[in-house]
């Protein structure tokens, strides 16, 4: 955890509170600032220390889910530009790799830190010009090699919106012979995709099985890590994770190869990533990460 990652807290927890009850906004905002004076810390992983606050913000809100509308119209607008972007993927010379970049373009949503898109219906506007930048960082080769050897392969969704546009790279990833499993979140958490939030998506129809990552949690609960859940990441060949958090999170494990596929919207992720802030990026890391 940086010093960067306390005010973009701060402004997340306002921006739940705007959504669910603006009279509760003084109520939240001073108790997260409260919270991160307890919890702040130079050897603390930025993901857990969140996940505790936005569960004592969501109860100090009386919601379990105050980015459902959001949510539900992240998921309508990127079902309007899907059809664009998979003629994108199937007309290219490198198919899995146009995937990647429009599935990591779908990652730019990312609401109430000022750092992403507020506002879904912008992704719709901007969705071309996001994907004319290009991958600021591409490891697909790296990652190719990797699938071609691979017999498992789990995949971490991250938010709605851009899990609409995962199916392009999970049916990319499919034409390798790879059992391949798609992990939602059990309970709502920020914009993260639910298994509710993807019913009527097709999913179980691309992929080999749906797993939910246990808990109430900023990308992975880490505790979780110990039970069934896991002993299947642990036995993955390739781990391919979607988002900011998920890197956050995974960092503090041994689990490798891990290929993340997001957009480097902070200079903490970006830095610790070795990567400029702001890009499109794919990159995999073979060994585990150390600070």
């Amino acid at each position: 955890m940086t010093p960067e990652c306390v005010p973009c807290l701060i402004r997340r927890v306002l921006f739940e509170a705007e959504q669910a009850d603006d009279s509760l906004s003084a109520v939240a905002t001073r108790n997260a600032a409260e919270m991160l004076g307890e919890l702040f810390g130079d050897n603390v992983c930025s993901a857990t220390v969140a996940t505790q606050v936005h569960r004592k913000t969501y109860q100090l809100l009386g919601t379990n889910d105050p980015y459902g509308a959001l949510k539900r119209k992240s998921n309508e607008i990127a079902l309007d530009i899907y059809p664009s972007a998979e003629k994108l993927v199937t007309s290219s010379k490198d198919p899995l790799r146009t995937a990647f970049l429009c599935s990591i373009v779908g990652n730019v949503l990312d609401f109430g830190i000022g750092i992403g898109y507020d506002n879904p219906a912008r992704l719709k506007k901007d969705f071309k010009s996001l994907l004319d930048e290009g991958l600021g960082w591409d490891d697909t080769t790296r990652i190719k090699a990797l699938l071609k050897k691979a017999e498992s392969v789990v995949y971490l969704a991250d938010n709605c919106g851009e899990i609409v546009l995962d199916r392009l790279a999970l049916k990319e990833l499919k034409k390798f012979d790879i059992d391949l499993t798609l992990v939602v979140k059990e309970e709502p958490i920020l914009a993260d995709a639910t298994r509710k939030d993807i019913s009527g998506l097709g999913m179980e129809r691309i992929v080999d099985r749906i797993v939910e990552a246990p808990g109430f949690a900023v990308g992975i609960d880490l505790d979780s890590l110990t039970g069934k859940f896991g002993r299947m990441m642990e036995n993955a060949d390739l781990i391919i994770a979607k988002g900011m958090a998920n890197f956050e999170s995974l960092s503090e494990t041994d689990l490798a190869p891990v290929a993340y596929l997001l957009r480097t919207k902070c200079s903490p992720v970006a830095n610790a990533l070795g990567l400029r802030k702001d890009i499109n990026a794919v990159k995999l890391l073979e060994r585990r990460y150390h600070k």
